[in-house]
Order: C-alpha cells, then structure tokens, then sequence
C-alpha cells in the first residue's frame, strides 16, 4: 500500500504517528554501547558551540538556517557526532545534546524527505541507541517517554520503508540493533539477520573485499559487522558462523592495504583513517589467524611486502557504480615513508574536484591526450565505456614480476596499455615499462600524446639533475631514492594531494609525456641510492 501512496503525504499524517504511537510496551530492553570513541577535540567544539564536519563550521544556534553543504547536513541530521560529545561526559553536556534533540524533534516530528532519508535514518537511530547510556538514564520522566515513542516511530518507518533489495549494511546494521533494544521488534530478529546473511554473500567478493573495492569503504563496513556481532553478543544472541568468517576474511583484506606508516593504500573512494583506529579496529575483530592474502583474486590487486618496501597495484576492473578511473596505478612506500601515491578524494562535495580527483591524471598510470582510462560517471542510456584489466603475478629468486594491461582506450584510439613491473625488494629497485600496443584495425580517432604521472608525497623533496633523465627523492628521514627514465622529456609539476586528515596539500609529480608512437616502450626505474 505504501508503495503506492506519497510518502510525504503519508507520513506527514499525524493520524499515521498516532498508529505507530498505539503500542505501549516499547521500553528499551537492552542498552548497547557502541565499540568506536568519538573525538574529544570535536566535543569541546560542539560544548563552544561549533559542529565541525569536512572543512565546514557552523553555530549551534544557527544549526537549522544555514548555507552548509548537503554533506554538512547530512552529517547534523545523522546525530553521528554524539559519541564526540560524548567523550566530554559532564551533565552540561547530556543537558546540551538533551536540548538538542527536543528541538530537532520538534522541528522533525513528521517525515521529511531530507532528514528522513534511508541513510541519515540509519545512522541516526544507531547513534541515538548506542549512546542511551550517557544521555538517557538521567534524563526526567517525561523526556525519556517523548525519545521512547519518537525513535520507535522512525524505527516503524525505516522497517516499513526500506524493502530487502535497498537494505545496506549500515540500513541492517540499525535495523537488528533495533530488534535487540526494543521488546515489541524482538520477532523480526531472525529475518534481518537472514537478510544480512544473504547481503554479505552479494556484497563481499569472493577474497573478502568489499564489491567497491574501495581499502576505506572496506574498513568502514567491516566497523559495521564487528558492531552488529557485538550488539548480538551483548543481547546474548547466537552470532551466525557466515558473519564471524566474513569478519575474519575482511580483516585479511584490511591488512592487505596497511602500508608502511601503517595506513591504508589510496584507490577509488578514499577517506584518511588514521593507524591507531585501524588497529583498534583489527584488535576488537579479534583476528586470530594473522594471515594477509598472496593477492586478491577478484579485487584485482597485487602486493609485494618485503625489505621494508610496500607496493600495491590496481589490476581490478573499474567499478561502475562509483568509478575511479585509475586503472594499474600504483603506491609503494618504504619503512614510514609514503613515496608514490595517488591523490586521494574530496572530502567536500564539490563536482569539479570529485571530477578531477576520480581521472586517471590523478592516479600514478598513464594516460593519452588526458583522456580518462575509464569514464568516470556511468550513464544506463549511453554506451559507457569500462577498461577490462588482465594481470599476472609470478616470483622467482625473491624477485616479484606483474604483468597487467587495460583496454580502455581500445575503442577510443586502437591502443592497449600495458604495464610490466619487476620488483627486487634486496636491492630496492622497482623497474617498469609501459608500452602501448596497436591492433591492426584502424581506428578514426588517433592518439597524440601520453602522459606517465607519479604522485609523490608531499613531504618528500624533489630535485632534477641536469639530464633531465634523473630525479633524486629526498624522504623526510634523510633516505634518498632516485627515478631514472628512457624518455627524453621529464619534469617536475605541481600537484594535489588530499591523501591525509582532510587536508588540501601541495605535492609534486614526476610526469614523462612525448608523442604517441605505438608499441614503443617506455622504461623507468625507482631505486634506493646507496
């Protein structure tokens, strides 16, 4: 019935609340704790009056009329920023977030198409039950019963709304938790966990990544199992065999991208975590094999960790949904330093740069006439186009040998980029050679130009020689690396990188570029200076 009915006249209805409303045994039977610490830096901002998120600030007092970004408000309406405030844990602080919530209901008692959006209502009903315990208990009667019926009603909402085939992890994870706090939902337990079982099967691929093939995305989801098996622990509740072998898979996954200062490798969606979150996250999964895959079959990517040197290559098919088009780039760094990278995500909501930072030019590959290897937004009506990727990874003598190539400029120019890389972690020396083959058929529209980029990290110092075929990398611990190039035309340009801590740094790149010539090889090389 509800399908066919205006949800904003629906829900709207005060008559519809009154229905929800009927129920009188709907008292919290259980008080769960989330296992995440919130920020104290950004509770005591929200205690001077300022909610922090993505760059932008904004007055308490100014919460509901402002010009923030939808992400901003997405963030405000989600209540996720409890747990910051809650790290303060005095009573001004309950009495704050108590205020608070009296006058968002207030002003969201009916539906709303903003702040009642499947994912904003989501999170907020988690982050309301996970932190009952700080602001709860001590509140007066009259505010408990007013929260009781209000978080039931949105409770009601997300479970009559959100049919099996739109549920996410973050949807399911608030659904059972809803189910183990709430006597009256007790009975629908079994069939939310029935439909997470059946998700973890569709959304995890068959080496443990998750389908966005995303290191942060994964972390973020994998925060969300250990969370539900937690909350079902908590409720004494039998945790299902798949979602503790699917957390142990994940966990591998998750080391998989750990680079050398501990943090996760940049591809496709990126958002910084800091090392000790990933640790706590790894120590709270309770990983008790310790094992990190050889490589990662259906994700795509290749990893050589030995001698202190990290390399991870993207050798995985593009992902149509939320596209990157970074096809066989490639990080690596050496003991706590980051040397190659790619430049990272917006953390703000803005078209251009979430255009520029999913290009190819962004990512350490190659591409032609700065054309991207993929396109990068997806349209069902138009023929899009995806680069198919093939690789291959053999080791011999302690030496490491990919082969990889794409398609994508296949269908644009006749071209296939192939990248081969031999990795000899004694001595420290990483060789590459890209080259571009030529098919025999001709094609109307002709390559002119290539462009090889390496991101380097902002904190190492670059210098070239007067060559130009040598650059000397200078890392923060007085390490010297150098890169050594064929190609006659290699500079030094400057860069982006959003890698880090929502921060915009300056960096630089190595770029090699010259006239398309078809199956020329192209030959590069970064060693240690000993």
């Amino acid at each position: 019935m509800i399908k066919n009915i205006n949800k904003y006249l629906f829900f709207k209805n005060p008559l519809y609340h009154l229905y929800l409303s009927r129920n009188s045994d709907k008292g919290f039977v259980l008080n769960p704790n989330s296992l995440w610490s919130g920020n104290k830096n950004n509770g005591n901002r929200i205690m001077k009056g300022f909610l922090r998120y993505q760059g932008e600030s904004f007055p308490i007092k100014n919460f509901w009329n402002n010009s923030a970004s939808d992400s901003w408000k997405d963030y405000l309406n989600s209540f996720m920023w409890i747990r910051d405030l809650r790290t303060i844990g005095t009573n001004s602080s309950r009495i704050l977030l108590r205020n608070f919530i009296k006058e968002w209901i207030s002003r969201n008692k009916y539906y709303s198409e903003f702040s009642w959006k499947d994912e904003i209502l989501s999170k907020r009903i988690f982050s309301l039950l996970t932190n009952l315990s700080f602001y709860f208990d001590t509140a007066e009667e009259d505010f408990q019963r007013y929260l009781i019926d209000f978080i039931y009603i949105q409770i009601i909402y997300l479970f009559s709304t959100v049919e099996s085939k739109n549920n996410n992890i973050f949807c399911l994870k608030s659904k059972i938790l809803a189910t183990l706090c709430i006597r009256t939902l007790k009975d629908k337990n079994l069939k939310f966990l029935k439909e997470l079982d059946f998700l973890l099967n569709e959304d995890l691929l068959d080496d443990g990544m998750y389908h966005t093939r995303s290191p942060s995305e994964h972390f973020f989801i994998l925060c969300s199992l250990i969370d539900i098996r937690n909350f079902l622990g908590t409720a004494k509740k039998e945790i299902p065999k798949n979602l503790n072998d699917k957390i142990e898979d994940m966990i591998s996954v998750l080391k998989y991208f750990r680079i050398a200062d501990g943090q996760l490798a940049i591809f496709n969606d990126h958002d910084h975590i800091q090392s000790k979150k990933i640790d706590n996250v790894i120590r709270k999964g309770r990983d008790k094999t310790n094992k990190i895959p050889y490589f990662l079959n259906e994700a795509g990517y290749h990893r050589v960790a030995k001698n202190k040197l990290i390399f991870i290559m993207d050798c995985g098919q593009p992902n149509k949904l939320n596209t990157y088009a970074g096809s066989l780039s490639f990080e690596f760094s050496h003991q706590k330093n980051k040397i190659v990278v790619n430049c990272g995500s917006p953390f703000i909501n803005n078209k251009k740069w979430n255009e520029a930072m999913r290009s190819t030019a962004a990512h350490s590959t190659l591409n032609l006439d700065e054309v991207n290897s993929s396109d990068i937004f997806f349209n069902k009506l138009n023929n899009t186009r995806k680069a198919n990727v093939w690789s291959e990874k053999y080791e011999e003598n302690n030496n490491i040998w990919i082969n990889s190539a794409h398609s994508g400029y296949k269908n644009l120019f006749g071209i296939i980029h192939n990248r081969k890389i031999h990795i000899d972690p004694v001595k420290l020396i990483i060789r590459g050679q890209d080259y571009l083959v030529k098919p025999k058929k001709d094609y109307s529209m002709t390559a002119k130009r290539f462009f090889i980029l390496f991101h380097i990290h902002p904190e190492i110092e670059l210098n070239v020689t007067s060559s130009r075929r040598k650059v000397v990398l200078k890392l923060k611990n007085n390490v010297g690396w150098e890169f050594i190039c064929s190609e006659p035309i290699l500079e030094i340009s400057d860069g982006i990188y959003l890698g880090e801590d929502k921060k915009v740094q300056k960096n630089n790149h190595i770029l090699i570029r010259d006239n398309v010539i078809p199956n020329k090889k192209i030959k590069w090389l970064f060693r240690i200076i000993k």
